[in-house]
């Protein structure tokens, strides 16, 4: 068990980056926001493309670097309600269930977003803001890679509650601090 918590520790690594990317997406966003607000209502001008920019390049930024994360936080709502009622063994099997039936689900979104974003990327795919074409291919990546990276942690979870005796919809819970104990 060492070994995949070592793993994961790395993994955690790697999610930390992503937020790192969605938080500064989303001070940039906010930041282009508000130029383009004090540009329109003092100088009645704004920033041209300015829609366009921060529909394709801040959101995509802002959202899917993260969602490992928040995934592994444990905020999406998931059977907490019904889970405390059951033994568990029937709180494991219902576990196994639920996450293979994301992994199945997760699998799928992921072969038709890296479908469409090579699909995009052999096309040149791109957006038109103020006259300009600006590429979104590269952008598109990240949708496969989120859904790619929450898959590794539903991997994680079969792979905790199969080593570990307590059942859990998370890798760590918020009780535990090392799974290893």
């Amino acid at each position: 068990m060492n070994g995949v918590i070592k793993a994961y520790g790395a993994f955690e690594k790697v999610k930390l980056v992503g937020v790192w990317i969605s938080g500064i997406s989303l001070f940039g966003m906010m930041l282009f926001i508000v130029m383009d607000v004090i540009l329109r209502n003092v100088f009645s001008a704004s920033l041209s493309g300015g829609f366009e920019m921060v529909q394709n390049y801040f959101m995509t930024l802002t959202v899917f670097p993260a969602l490992a994360y928040v995934y592994a936080s444990g905020v999406l709502p998931k059977m907490d309600l019904l889970m405390v009622k059951l033994t568990n063994s029937s709180k494991k099997m219902l576990i196994y269930g639920m996450v293979l039936l994301e992994i199945l689900v997760l699998g799928i979104m992921f072969y038709f977003t890296i479908l469409y974003a090579l699909d995009g990327l052999e096309r040149g795919m791109s957006f038109p803001a103020a006259g300009t074409l600006y590429p979104i291919y590269p952008l598109l990546f990240l949708v496969p890679l989120a859904f790619a990276m929450v898959i590794i942690e539903n991997i994680f979870i079969i792979i905790r509650n199969l080593k570990v005796e307590k059942a859990s919809l998370l890798f760590k819970d918020e009780e535990e601090q090392d799974i290893g104990e």
